[in-house]
């Protein structure tokens, strides 16, 4: 402890010898006198009140310093995940867990956690037996950062994991581990051995579909034990069986790869269940299956289809479109600048499903027009371009050069004739598979006119077709196809694609081609288009019965832009029938969220509906589930590779689980349990201590009393 001053100590005390020679002098001429023990007296009454009130003047500081120690901390993680009640013969990790807990020492460092897909703090004690094994997800990174931020600033000397190391959720603990602040010990709870297991690796199709449309899945198949065996792997909706597949079981590690396809029906959310049929003597059979959710859109397609002008080109792609009942067409052909024969362009562009530009833009078309076509195809509109001898390449490089397949590098006047050469990725692509004819019999389609422009392929794009001129087949697109992102675009870089369709006898094999291409890419670039104006899913297919159910929706406009004030209403029907209702609550940008909390279990329909000012908007359906999840049981056994990783890269170690208890008492033996040196320095300002005044006081009122007992004046 001591006391500082706000000037130097030499002037204080030539404060004090002063305040003191002022005391004994004021004494020393006092009527009347005082001598003898009154005069001391007194000047020391008078120099003690001087004293303290020039101290207080300077501003002195009491600073007290306690040196203490701060009890250590050691963080134990104890997995309570579903995947540790697996094991070959009955004895599971579990059991080794519960033991190992029940060893450990009865030290006060101790703190401890249950986690799956996130950390419960349990205090000092975490009894073996208060374990339930029941966490239908493992997320060690939630659980590390919780520790982490629990004892941030505290004497945490480390963290033991105890883990079979199966991360089914969260990001890799790894990564978190390189960064974090002490040690993470790792005891891997299970064995790497696989018991002999099935297992549905993944399951793999699209978010949207159409009715009538191929819906392509993939599965994936891995095994252990099972090599040579047979299996079959299927997909149903409804309890009943959609599509099956016999496939042989791969060697332990490998993937058996399984191509489905089923064709729905009606529109909606359908959820599909892939399962592979179960073996004598699996493990667990609730790895065998998985659901996916998919989105059957209507087949019709509303389509935009823009011409620089009358043409012949014009006139087959209508012929084509118009006999199609799926396809609800609407065609503005230029006239003049600004104009067209059928009228303005629609308002709502968005709002179709497909822009179709046959030789737009041409040499009349107004350049505000073109960009407007082109700010709704930078927006997630589709487009297919067919080229005719209308078109302005320049014209078309400037305004739709960023979303089509292709840009123009150097434009270049004139044409020549040359034929469409099939690449080998055309050639197994979707919109030439299926045209009814090999791929390469499309060469003796009649030639297009090619322009000599230099093409420069965009991001994303694949070259389906190049140009032949006689036996040369040229490195120059002539049907290039892009996606970005979950928009399509697809160009046709020739004029006189007609002829295509008046074919002569001599290639009556060809006379559907046309038909069938112009199909099959109006199918391709549109089989992703998603125009609802209300979109809202849950944010997972199926919710595990201890997740909260949490919804995020999207609210557009009529040209599709976002919604920010939107009312946008979710109704959730229950397997029993109640309705539960709730109001989405906005984000910014038309985006809206609701959290619904903890549901039973079982098969849930929901409804949303959006409104604006008393206007409706639109609303969306759905389906999802509330049931016990198979993340757990997906890859049987433990990664003592992942445990080892998060080990190493924090500085701690791996130990044996049986030996945990041995562990935790070497750390304390070893000094790595110690306290922390904790140094507390106080400040005290005398000038805020009241009592210090009061005294000063005091000792001026004591000096008034005696001087006026003996008569002083």
């Amino acid at each position: 402890m001591d006391l500082t001053f706000t000037v130097s100590p030499v002037v204080l005390a030539v404060s004090a010898v002063a305040a003191g020679a002022l005391a004994w002098w004021s004494y020393g001429r006092s009527t009347p006198a005082v001598s003898g023990p009154r005069r001391v007296g007194l000047a020391a009454l008078r120099f003690a009140a001087l004293f303290l009130v020039l101290l207080l003047l300077v501003d002195p500081v009491w600073r007290r310093i306690t040196r203490t120690g701060e009890p250590p901390l050691l963080a134990v993680l104890v997995d309570d995940s579903e995947s540790l009640r697996l094991g070959p013969d009955g004895a599971t990790p579990a059991d080794r867990v519960r033991a190992a807990l029940d060893g450990l020492p009865a030290d006060a460092a101790l703190r401890f956690y249950r986690f799956s897909s996130d950390a419960t703090p349990s205090g000092a004690e975490l009894p073996g037996d208060s374990l339930t094994f029941a966490g239908e997800r493992t997320d060690v990174a939630a659980a590390l950062s919780r520790v982490e931020a629990d004892f941030a600033g505290r004497n945490l000397r480390g963290v033991v994991l105890v883990s079979d190391g199966r991360v089914t959720d969260g990001r890799n603990p790894a990564y978190l581990a390189e960064r974090f602040p002490v040690p993470i010990h790792t005891a891997v709870a299970g064995d790497s051995i696989s018991s002999r297991d099935v297992r549905l690796e993944r399951a793999v199709t699209n978010d949207v579909a159409r009715v009538g449309s191929p819906l392509p899945i993939q599965a994936g198949l891995r095994a252990t034990g099972y090599e040579g065996q047979t299996t079959a792997v299927t997909v149903s909706s409804g309890g009943t069986v959609l599509a099956r597949q016999t496939v042989a079981v791969p060697a332990d590690g490998a993937e058996a790869v399984v191509d489905l396809s089923i064709t729905p029906t009606a529109p909606g959310v359908r959820r599909y269940t892939i399962a592979v049929a179960p073996l004598p003597g699996e493990a667990t059979t609730r790895n065998n299956s998985r659901t996916v959710t998919v989105r059957v859109l209507d087949d019709d397609r509303r389509v935009l289809l823009v011409a620089a002008g009358p043409s012949p080109d014009l006139a087959a792609l209508r012929a084509v479109l118009d006999a199609d009942d799926s396809i609800d067409l609407t065609v503005r052909t230029q006239r003049s600048p600004g104009q067209f024969y059928e009228g303005a362009l629609p308002d709502a562009v968005g709002r179709f499903d497909l822009l179709l530009l046959a030789g737009y833009p041409g040499a009349a078309a107004d350049p505000g027009q073109s960009q407007r076509l082109a700010e709704a195809v930078a927006g997630g509109l589709p487009v297919v371009f067919v080229q005719t001898s209308a078109t302005d390449l320049s014209r078309l490089s400037a305004a739709f050069g960023d979303v089509l397949p292709v840009a123009a590098a150097q434009v270049r006047g004139g044409a020549v004739e040359a034929a469409l050469a099939p690449t080998a990725a055309g050639e197994a692509h979707p919109v030439f598979d299926g045209l009814g004819v090999a791929p390469a019999r499309l060469s003796a389609l009649p030639p297009l006119a090619v322009s000599p422009t230099r093409w420069a392929l965009q991001p994303g794009a694949r070259v389906l077709a190049t140009v032949r001129r006689g036996t040369a087949t040229l490195d120059v697109p002539m049907l290039a196809l892009r996606q970005n992102g979950a928009v399509r675009s697809a160009a046709l870089l020739g004029a006189g694609s007609w002829r295509w369709r008046t074919l002569p006898d001599d290639l009556d094999d060809l006379r559907g081609v046309y038909g069938t291409l112009v199909d099959r890419l109006v199918r391709w670039t549109t089989a992703t288009r998603d125009r609802r104006p209300v979109r809202v899913r849950p944010d997972r297919a199926l919710f595990g019965e201890r997740d909260r159910v949490t919804f995020t929706g999207q609210v557009y406009g009529e040209s599709l832009a976002p919604v920010d004030d939107a009312r946008l209403e979710l109704s959730v029907r229950a397997p029993g029938g109640a309705v539960e209702r709730a109001t989405m609550r906005p984000l910014g940008n038309g985006r809206y969220v609701a959290d619904l909390g903890v549901r039973p279990p079982g098969a849930y329909t929901f409804t949303a509906e959006a409104a604006r000012g008393g206007q409706r908007l639109g609303d969306d359906r759905g389906t999802f589930g509330v049931g016990r999840l198979a993340a757990e049981f997906r890859e049987p056994g433990a990664d003592p590779a992942l445990m080892r990783q998060v080990a190493t890269r924090s500085g701690g170690s791996v130990v044996a689980l049986d030996t945990l208890g041995a562990f935790v008492d070497g750390l304390r033996q070893s000094g790595a349990l110690a306290d922390r040196p904790l140094v507390r320095e106080e400040e005290t300002p005398l000038l805020t201590l009241s009592w210090l005044l009061a005294v000063a006081l005091g000792l001026l009122t004591i000096e008034w009393v005696w001087r006026k007992r003996i008569g002083m004046v």
